[in-house]
């Protein structure tokens, strides 16, 4: 087995481990939008629940948000293919912006995410597996700083509804240049379906000026990651202090 692939599922596990993501024999909502970070997370929690024995009910769930031309079904196949079922869940996102004169994409994640969580209660399941990895967590910290004036981001588990729903984030360690080679050696294909609005959006800003940063130093990707653990409160401002 590749080097490669083995740092991937040491941290993988690492983050289930050290968090408490899952317990033996629980059932969990996997969202899967059919990207490759989102296979990456079925595939390697397919593998964890078959190689040590957790007895884990692995549910795939993928929410057709109802753009012209998605293809849903090659999705579900996707998932098929690694061993999980894969539930659609079909709503309709542009008659929503159509309705609120809104043309957003985040009105679309939120949709999404919206419809995921119902699946989830409608199993009667509380654990939603999300694909959010390092560098999410770098641009999300990014977008709440300097759009929302706020020092937060991604947490590995995230209990939302008083404990109703907990998201997990078990790619938590992962960046995404070891979900591409994860996803190579492993010989699956992610599904291309096109969002209008992924090429726009205050997202996307982010995203390439981290890229440029990774790229001109690639130590910037992990000293940021770890930065958030390593704050200095004696050189930050009291909450409210110094707000006009």
């Amino acid at each position: 087995m590749p080097w490669a692939v083995k740092k991937t599922q040491r941290l993988f596990k690492l983050a289930l481990d050290r968090f408490r993501l899952i317990d033996e024999g629980e059932k969990v909502i996997v969202g899967v939008s059919g990207g490759p970070d989102s296979l990456c997370l079925l595939q390697l929690l397919n593998y964890h629940n078959k190689r040590f024995r957790k007895n884990w009910y692995l549910q795939a769930v993928h929410i057709d948000p109802g753009f012209e031309a998605w293809n849903a079904q090659r999705v579900k196949n996707a998932c098929l293919r690694i061993g999980v079922d894969c539930i659609i869940k079909k709503i309709d996102v542009p008659a929503k912006l159509k309705a609120t004169k809104t043309d957003s994409c985040f009105f679309c994640a939120r949709e999404r995410r919206k419809a995921l969580f119902e699946t989830a209660s409608e199993f009667g399941c509380r654990k939603v597996a999300l694909a959010h990895h390092l560098e999410d967590v770098n641009e999300t910290f990014l977008m709440n700083l300097i759009f929302a004036s706020s020092g937060s981001t991604f947490v590995p588990s995230q209990e939302l509804f008083k404990g109703g729903i907990i998201v997990i984030r078990p790619l938590y360690y992962i960046d995404k240049t070891m979900i591409t080679n994860y996803l190579k050696q492993a010989r699956i294909r992610s599904v291309c379906n096109h969002c209008p609005y992924e090429r726009t959006g205050s997202r996307l800003m982010i995203r390439r000026f981290l890229e440029r940063l990774y790229k001109k130093d690639s130590r910037t990707r992990t000293n940021i990651f770890w930065g958030l653990s390593n704050l200095k409160p004696e050189y930050l401002p009291e909450a409210g202090r110094h707000k006009p």
